[in-house]
């Protein structure tokens, strides 16, 4: 998943393609979070643009990902997903990294000095989930990467800031039909034959109270889709090496 490490995700893939020269961007702010019942790490978040709204607010450390118009995009639906490319199941990893609201489910129970408050940008909820994707387009898809479009507008729910975690997930820079760019956070999920799957972690970051329904806090929904074989963008490093390198040749041609 481009060159850095997403240790966070257990399927990796290489990607081969056309490479684009894209300027990076300010990192995202880190937040640290844990280290009070379990270890301590920094998170660095990603918003989305706004509840209900397509793409993230900035492009985090930069496109790892470039891909435009016409894209074929795979759907995705919760198991036994009828009809879909894709199929998801979801289980909570529990206790949550970091929990304002009930800091005894929590890794982090000293938050606030373990007095329920609510999540914040500065202190947010981060939890992890394992996710699994199973392959029901019923051909093989090839370097599939996962993208989180934005965040469900489920009626009743509340209307809260969410994001990604930008060391977790890479950045897909996506231009429509209609010339608009818009930053989707991905992640790199390999080749799946049909009726395969693969697990993964997925990191929720949310700055506002989660809802209670039948005794259990409930995460925003994400809205999903899935693409294969996006451009990859090339490492800074590997970019200026693989100029250099054209330069050389170049000259070499000359001569």
């Amino acid at each position: 998943m481009s060159g850095r490490c997403r240790a966070h995700v257990r399927a990796r893939t290489a990607f081969v393609g056309a490479m684009a020269m894209v300027a990076s961007a300010t990192p995202a702010a880190s937040l640290t979070v844990g280290g009070a019942g379990g270890p301590a790490f920094d998170v660095e978040p990603i918003w989305f643009t706004s509840f209900g709204e397509f793409g993230l607010s900035g492009r985090g450390s930069g496109p790892d990902y470039v891909a435009s118009a016409p894209v074929s995009f795979l759907s995705i639906g919760p198991e036994p997903a009828t009809g879909m490319d894709l199929a998801l199941t979801q289980l909570l990893e529990q206790p949550v990294h970091q929990h304002p609201q009930d800091p005894a489910n929590s890794e982090n129970p000293g938050t606030h000095g373990g007095v329920p408050t609510t999540p914040t940008m500065d202190v947010p909820f981060v939890a992890d989930s394992l996710w699994t994707v199973r392959n029901r387009s019923g051909r093989p898809l090839d370097d599939l990467v996962l993208l989180f479009t934005r965040i469900v507008d489920d009626p009743g729910y509340p209307a809260v800031d969410v994001a990604l975690d930008d060391g977790v997930y890479d950045v897909l820079q996506y231009t429509n039909a209609t010339n608009v760019t818009r930053y989707y956070g991905a992640i790199a999920l390999g080749d799946l034959a049909p009726g395969a799957s693969v697990d993964f972690d997925v990191r929720y970051i949310v700055s506002g109270a989660l809802p209670i329904q039948n005794g259990k806090y409930v995460m925003p929904r994400f809205g999903l889709a899935g693409i294969e074989s996006p451009h990859a963008v090339p490492e800074p490093g590997g970019a200026l090496l693989v100029g250099l390198g054209l330069a050389a040749l170049a000259r070499r041609g000359r001569r």
